[in-house]
């Protein structure tokens, strides 16, 4: 019922009920419209990714809505459609990820030209109390260390003083990420996508090779069956013909032999 109703909105609109007055200056918008984001229905909309960061796009100049989404997942026509959305989505991505990556080459470039490097962007508050935490964890094992190992606990001691380097690389780790969360959650995003689209784009590829050669192979197998058939209907034939030429030599000699008698 419910792959009928959305056919059925498909092609005459969810306003096919309506009576003619509400029918006036309604114009329904379907999925498959220009001014519909594509981006949005097969994936995510790049643009809802670096908002009020510096990579923001601005707002979508196309329509985002749930319900056009809901409808092209049911649309009969959805799985034709993906494979396209997907491929243009993964262009707009690719030429983000290059600007990005020209953005970043003249920003190293810029600073191995300054005299005095330039400072580091201040730590925002959570990230400062989280560094903060992971000090203070450091130097009340570094305590304990000292304590087992004049104690002459050596083992203890390793044991503790491996904790105290995995949390120097954790802090280290922390430090050093970029500051602005959003920005790298949505190039992360962006990335992984062009990844997945360039991975199944290859699996296709060599699934469509493999279905090929697998044709050709069976191609080739039937035409080695229908050689191997004529040839043994040729051989029938004239091994047929062979019994028919020794049948007449027989009769042949026998009658010569009967008129000679």
């Amino acid at each position: 019922m419910d792959a009928q109703r959305a056919l059925l909105d498909e092609l005459m609109g969810t306003a096919r009920n309506l009576t003619d007055e509400e029918n006036k200056g309604y114009r329904e918008i379907r999925w498959d419209d220009k001014e519909v984001c594509a981006f949005y229905m097969v994936r995510f909309c790049p643009h809802d990714l670096f908002v009020n960061t510096r990579s923001d796009l601005g707002p979508c100049p196309r329509v985002h809505d749930q319900k056009l989404k809901e409808s092209f997942e049911k649309s009969p026509r959805h799985d034709a459609y993906v494979p396209k959305f997907e491929a243009e989505l993964a262009q707009f991505c690719e030429k983000l990820v290059m600007d990005l990556d020209r953005r970043v080459r003249r920003s190293r470039e810029r600073l191995a030209q300054e005299v005095e490097p330039a400072p580091p962007a201040p730590l925002s508050a959570e990230k400062s109390e989280q560094l903060s935490v992971m000090e203070e964890k450091i130097k009340n094992l570094l305590e304990q260390v000292e304590t087992l190992g004049e104690a002459g606990k050596v083992d203890e001691a390793e044991a503790l003083m491996r904790k105290v380097e995995a949390l120097n690389a954790e802090k280290t780790a922390l430090a050093q990420q970029p500051q602005n969360g959003k920005q790298h959650i949505g190039y992360g995003m962006v990335r992984d996508f062009i990844s997945e689209f360039k991975e199944a784009k290859e699996k296709a590829r060599e699934e469509e090779n493999l279905s090929r050669e697998k044709e050709a192979e069976e191609r080739r197998k039937h035409r080695e069956k229908e050689y191997e058939s004529r040839r043994r209907s040729d051989s029938g034939d004239r091994d047929k013909y062979h019994d028919r030429d020794k049948d007449r030599d027989r009769y042949c000699e026998r009658d010569l032999y009967r008129e000679r008698s």
